[in-house]
């Protein structure tokens, strides 16, 4: 069989003026999730100037099908069905008769964000001189789910790409964007590796020119369940703890990120791994010249033990990563995955030792003081040390919902289902669509509940609280449209209830109609004026939408005064008084976030930006 290009009849299949993105979906026997995923492409912000090509790759299954009935309603549809010994060769045909100005690759599994293309594409229209764009990725074993709500796996931030980190590593950033005049200098993709050749092609792409990294997560990516998401610059494992009766499952790994945001998630600091602020206020000047060079010599030593450490022999990665020690006794981070190898190995009393060595070397490391905490609760049974770890994250960073769960399953465990109960609240307050705080919140509720008596009550019984609830259980269910009706009759009879105006806001916001989310935002704040996490959600709202900046200035300093060490409130004052061009003002909130976390690469990016704009 030859391969056979359609698009659709009867209609005009080339857009006005031209697409601005062609999206390639690679596809071969996924016919259950192709119908979803095509849905979900023609749902993006801006798939009114899209085209997309499916490049079915010899499927035994019906796609061809699937995309025939679509094409008769969406004119942007191309299918492109090859044979499969000629399957390798589909993405090449499907960039030569792409028409975007820019091309995309996904799979059918794959999902994005609903703005994913939207800012990916604006990224580069506003960078002529970057030829690709790519965002972070969020990762779920559970088929047929959004990115939107989706139970989560792992997330990774991944690395600004250099030609040295490409040539060393076997992933890369799914769902990039570039520039389609790119092939005229690089070629194709290459056929027969892995991942469409996608590495081999960013890799001649960044020796050539420059590429973006934007520090959001913009698409989800489907796992089997025995895989481990993929890492990211550094190999940082958490341990897998055995279940308990009253334990869910350990929460995801995160490759160092800080809290994600529904409104506007904030950019990821790298973690440098140094020592601590007091011992290093008692060096000279040539001691910690020295001590630096120490730490660019184990990390360049600890970079040629990447395939060794990540790879399937635990064995030999203890023994390497115990060599490397021995050399360079305090590289945390060395210690940090020996900890996690020697936990796979079931050495826990070496786990616990490695992960408090880790932590005393660099006690500010978030992921580090995690897995420490985390071994503690689930190994050592040291419940109150893990909770005062989890507290001391949590001051540092209010928002991170990772931390507000896992200190309600802490919590939990030792009879204190209140506490419990509230950090799921507040976790649900940030993200209204986790379902694994919701699943634990309706799970603890259901436990602790009085026994009720035979008779339903009737609907007019029933709290705010406890309609508010069925909202939440319908958000986790998938049920989006009938959460939205059930906050609104919530509303409809308790018209001051703080919490159903915040999750409207979030659900209006995905929906697109951003005056009715403006509405509910501002409606929660007026109404929880305590609530940070409202505040603040109406304050990312003014800014990103740029509804009334002055408005989100007054909300983040008020935050400020209450929390005057909050990271994310001073990171959301700098960018905000950046784009004001009050240099001077910005200056000074990202100089205060370095004086609390000398580590914040962000902070020190942005600094550094604005001092080379001022020197000219």
């Amino acid at each position: 069989m030859s391969q056979l290009v359609t698009r659709p009849s009867g209609a005009v299949a080339v857009l006005q003026d031209g697409p601005l993105l062609s999206a390639i979906l690679i596809t071969s026997n996924r016919e259950s999730h192709l119908r979803e995923c095509l849905c979900e492409l023609m749902q993006q912000s801006i798939s009114n100037r899209m085209e997309v090509i499916v490049v079915d790759q010899g499927s035994e299954q019906c796609e061809w099908a699937v995309v025939a009935d679509l094409q008769k309603i969406h004119p942007n549809l191309i299918s492109l069905k090859l044979p499969a010994a000629a399957g390798g060769k589909g993405v090449e045909m499907a960039l030569r008769i792409a028409s975007g100005k820019y091309a995309t690759l996904l799979e059918a599994t794959d999902r994005l964000k609903r703005d994913a293309y939207e800012l990916l594409t604006a990224a580069l229209e506003g960078n002529p001189a970057a030829m690709l764009a790519y965002g972070d990725t969020c990762f779920t074993a559970i088929p047929h789910e959004s990115f939107a709500s989706h139970t989560s796996y792992g997330k990774v931030i991944w690395p600004d790409y250099t030609s040295q980190q490409l040539a060393q590593l076997s992933e890369v950033a799914p769902h990039p964007v570039w520039r389609r005049e790119l092939h005229d200098s690089v070629g194709f993709l290459p056929q027969g590796y892995p991942n469409h050749g996608m590495r081999e092609f960013m890799l001649k792409v960044v020796e050539r020119f420059r590429i973006l990294h934007l520090e959001e997560f913009t698409g989800l990516k489907l796992i089997t369940a025995n895989q481990a998401p993929v890492q990211a610059a550094h190999p940082q494992a958490r341990p897998q703890p055995a279940p308990s009766a009253y334990r869910a499952p350990e929460p995801e790994p995160v490759i160092p990120a800080p809290p994600v945001s529904f409104e506007q998630p904030s950019a990821p600091a790298a973690p440098v791994y140094s020592q601590s602020a007091a011992a290093a206020s008692t060096q000279t000047a040539g001691q910690q010249k020295t001590a630096n060079s120490e730490l660019k010599g184990a990390d360049q030593a600890y970079q040629e033990l990447r395939s060794v450490v990540t790879g399937e022999d635990p064995q030999r990665a203890a023994a390497a990563l115990r060599e490397h020690l021995a050399r360079f006794p305090k590289h945390a981070m060395a210690h940090n995955d020996l900890a996690a190898v020697s936990y796979q190995l079931g050495e826990k009393e070496q786990a616990l030792k490695h992960y408090r060595e880790a932590v005393w070397l660099d006690p500010k490391e978030s992921v580090y003081l995690k897995n420490l905490a985390d071994i503690l609760f689930v190994e050592a049974g040291e419940a109150d040390e893990a909770i005062a770890i989890y507290l001391k994250l949590l001051e540092q960073s209010p928002r991170d919902v990772e931390t507000l769960l896992n200190l309600g399953i802490i919590c939990e465990s030792v009879g204190q289902p209140a506490e419990a109960d509230s950090f799921y609240q507040r976790a649900l307050e940030i993200e209204p669509w986790n379902q694994a705080a919701r699943q634990q919140l309706t799970a603890l509720r259901q436990r602790t509940e009085e026994p009720q008596s035979a008779a339903a009550p009737e609907e007019d019984d029933l709290c705010a609280e406890d309609r508010y609830q069925r909202s939440q259980e319908l958000v986790s269910q998938g049920d989006l449209d009938g959460a939205f009706q059930e906050l609104k009759q919530i509303l409809s009879s308790y018209p001051d209830f703080a919490p159903a105006h915040n999750d409207l806001a979030v659900l209006a916001y995905q929906q697109g109609d951003k005056e009715q989310a403006r509405a509910h935002y501002e409606k929660a704040a007026e109404l929880a004026p305590e609530n940070g996490t409202f505040q603040k959600n109406l304050a990312d709202f003014y800014f990103v939408e740029g509804y009334d900046v002055d408005g989100a200035i007054a909300i983040y300093l008020e935050q400020l005064r209450r929390e005057p060490k909050n990271i994310e409130t001073l990171m959301g004052l700098g960018k905000i008084c950046t784009m004001l061009d009050r240099p001077t003002e910005a200056q000074s909130f990202y100089g205060k976030v370095i004086n609390l976390e000398p580590w914040n690469r962000d902070a020190r990016d942005c600094l550094n930006s604005l001092k080379e704009v001022a020197n000219g």
